[in-house]
């Protein structure tokens, strides 16, 4: 016999806000890297291959903030927000703008310690800023009043994770729901750099239970790849969890393969129970078919 725990999901919320300026240049091919163009007032096309184009202001060259007395590019918001066919994160900049990169990853770990950062979704990015902080230094405090993680779920853009900030250089994560075109550049006035992620069509969600939409399983699953609930990536404990919930009495559950459960009900009626991990990487195992 089994304990369980009761279901429950980690939902983030973020302010959002509508945010100025879009791209209209081609969007980048998944998976290439793609590094910053010269700052200006309109985006940057971006490339299948990285740039060798300088920053705008080399670290240690650069004007003081607004934000810190140091020198140095400091970040000062971070914004998400759909937008259009894509959904759009803003990184803002006060004290010019560092050189960045972006690029697909299998796994985005911090820096300097090396350890995975737990994101939602299919498909990740890491983005990183050169000569840039979100501390200020003299005196020591931090200049980015946000949160570390921002987690709006929206159809394609999941999870944006604080990955690192160590020797002037700042990263994060980024969980995606599956892999498409994202396109990057940068804008003045204020210094930012505009990560947009174009929608992916996704399948029809599979499951029936416990959750029965693709929002509500990255939720789950961002939620499980944060160490909670662990129980929900084994198919016998759904199952169990799942005829618990039907019956007062336990059922007896004989497993036929991998995702297919035959379930005894106290009348004596057998139920064929399928299921399926729907996502393309670990996470929660579900429900699809009673019958």
């Amino acid at each position: 016999m089994v304990a369980l725990k009761r279901f429950a999901v980690l939902a983030i919320s973020a302010g959002l806000a509508i945010l100025a300026g879009c791209g209209t240049s081609p969007a980048s091919r998944p998976g290439s890297p793609v590094t910053s163009a010269p700052r200006s007032g309109t985006p940057a096309p971006s490339s299948g291959a990285p740039s060798s184009a300088a920053p705008a202001q080399s670290p240690g060259t650069a004007a003081p903030s607004a934000a810190c007395p140091e020198a140095g590019a400091y970040l000062t918001a971070i914004r998400v927000a759909p937008y259009g066919d894509a959904d759009r994160i803003v990184f803002e900049f006060s004290g010019g703008l560092p050189r960045y990169e972006v690029a697909a990853v299998t796994t985005v770990y911090t820096d300097p310690k090396g350890e995975a950062v737990p994101l939602a979704g299919q498909f990740y990015l890491r983005v990183v800023f050169h000569g840039a902080s979100a501390w200020c230094q003299q005196p020591v405090r931090k200049v980015y009043a946000g949160p570390s993680v921002l987690a709006p779920f929206y159809p394609q853009l999941l999870v944006v994770s604080a990955a690192g900030d160590f020797e002037r250089v700042l990263s994060f994560g980024v969980g995606v729901a599956a892999k498409g075109p994202y396109h990057v550049y940068s804008l003045a006035g204020p210094d930012r750099v505009v990560l947009d992620i174009s929608h992916a069509v996704l399948s029809a969600f599979p499951g029936i239970w416990p959750v029965t939409s693709w929002q509500q399983y990255w939720q789950s699953q961002y939620a499980w790849n944060n160490g909670h609930q662990p129980w929900l990536a084994s198919p016998a404990m759904v199952v169990e969890a799942w005829a618990r919930s039907r019956w007062p009495t336990a059922p007896v559950i004989r497993q036929v393969d991998a995702n297919t459960f035959k379930v005894t009900e106290p009348s004596g009626k057998v139920d064929t129970v399928t299921g399926v991990q729907p996502a393309a990487v670990p996470g929660p195992w579900v429900i699809t078919s009673v019958g």
